[in-house]
């Protein structure tokens, strides 16, 4: 070989070897920005936890997390976005259970969660409480019952919509006591909150972090709580299953989690879970989530895959056999 040849057939082979890092470097994730879509709008607390999260994750993803609020749909025009995204993990969605479960027996979606969704983490939960207003004579879900079967007219409560956790507890409740309750559906917790301490709504339900004020000065009553195991917010609380009700619903939480496309690379989901996991055992965010009324979680994909398989194999199937009209 010429001495000309053997420097050309170096070249190509620098070259060669150039590419194939460029190419690696080009497919390193992340290279750029990713894309958290909350499909709540901005303030909202599932707004607030998605970028709190944000801030303890991008340093451990290796990149900037950028929140994109895509409120409208009860979260499915934010689901629907994600769903159709480019599955290389810069589009994810941060969201509560509503569009990935509920959704498909209460609306017409552009999507199947169980197919076009991969689950990554489950972030937090939290175990949501009934309120009353003060016209209410109950104190205990027991008495509420009991004055809801004497009334001649039946106590009020709000909703956020078809199918949203305020109706699947309250309508499964009243199906087992035998008691008719009427739905007043609101856009969201603050203006059922509005008329009930109003006087004009019977029953709601908030946060813990959001009740326990107004609890501690007399501006409305705590009832019972969703869960296993009373808020340390509100221990002097009953759970609903301490009244005898024991239902799925009665136990499961409110839940925060993140997900993506259904093809994302199992390398890239990985990353994104255990870069989610660290950040939600942080100290900090552990204190934060209690603040506001929510559990930390931060489990795995197969378990949160695991735990929505259970939820999706009851609810859909309780809010057609509650009668729910779909949208």
């Amino acid at each position: 070989m010429t001495a000309t040849r053997r420097t050309s057939s170096l070249a190509l082979a620098a070259a060669l070897a150039l590419g194939g890092a460029a190419a690696v470097a080009q497919t390193a994730y992340p290279s750029r920005p990713v894309k958290w879509v909350i499909p709540s709008p901005a303030g909202s607390p599932i707004d607030a936890v998605g970028r709190k999260l944000g801030e303890l994750a991008s340093a451990r993803i290796g990149a900037p997390v950028v929140i994109d609020n895509k409120p409208g749909g009860a979260g499915t025009i934010g689901a629907g976005e994600v769903a159709r995204a480019k599955p290389d993990g810069y589009t994810l969605l941060l969201s509560v259970g509503d569009p990935l479960i509920s959704a498909v027996a209460t609306m017409k979606i552009p999507y199947k969660p169980e197919r076009d969704f991969k689950l990554i983490s489950k972030i937090a939960a939290s175990g949501p409480v009934l309120i009353a207003s003060k016209a209410v004579k109950a104190n205990t879900l027991t008495e509420l019952v009991r004055d809801a079967k004497a009334s001649a007219e039946p106590l009020t409560y709000g909703s956020y919509g078809p199918g949203s956790y305020p109706q699947l507890i309250m309508e499964t409740m009243g199906k087992q006591a035998s008691i008719k309750f009427t739905e007043v559906p609101y856009k969201g917790s603050p203006p059922a909150l509005t008329d009930l301490m109003g006087g004009t709504l019977a029953l709601s339900f908030t946060s813990t972090n959001i009740a326990a004020p107004l609890i501690a000065d007399g501006k409305v009553k705590a009832i019972a709580v969703i869960g296993d195991q009373r808020s340390p917010l509100l221990p002097q609380v009953q759970t609903f299953a301490e009244a005898g009700y024991k239902s799925f619903v009665f136990h499961n939480k409110v839940w925060v989690g993140l997900a993506g496309p259904a093809a994302l690379p199992d390398e890239v989901l990985q990353k994104l879970s255990a870069a989610v996991q660290q950040s939600v055992r942080d100290p900090a965010f552990g204190q934060y989530l209690q603040n506001i009324g929510f559990d930390a979680v931060g489990n795995s994909p197969s378990e949160f895959l695991s735990e929505y398989r259970e939820e999706f194999s009851v609810v859909p199937k309780l809010i057609k056999e509650l009668g729910v009209v779909v949208q």
